[in-house]
């Protein structure tokens, strides 16, 4: 009996491990399409993102230092501060 219940467990666990294996054709329109290269966000793009959604704005000359700090200049109400965004994701003013 208990052989026959694994026999039956492993039979439709097989069953649908080969179903989900299956590839729809490519121009089915429920098929996976992949993400083009340029849709993809990209570091920059998140940190920037993330640096305006901290209520800066105006954010410019985004660039990462070989320590993985990312340095920029932003607005904050009038004035334009130096940011900095360390490895961890802190976002804090820089020195000027």
């Amino acid at each position: 009996m208990k052989a026959i219940l694994t026999y039956i467990a492993f039979a439709a666990m097989s069953g649908t491990a080969l179903a989900q294996t299956a590839q729809r054709p490519a121009d089915d329109p429920h098929s996976v399409k992949p993400i083009a290269s340029q849709a993809q966000t990209t570091d920059t793009d998140r940190i920037r993102s993330k640096i305006e959604r901290m209520g800066y704005t105006d954010v410019v000359d985004l660039s990462r230092d070989s320590t993985g700090v990312w340095h920029a200049r932003a607005k904050k109400g009038t004035e334009t501060l130096d940011v900095i965004v360390d490895k961890v994701g802190r976002i804090k003013p820089g020195l000027q």
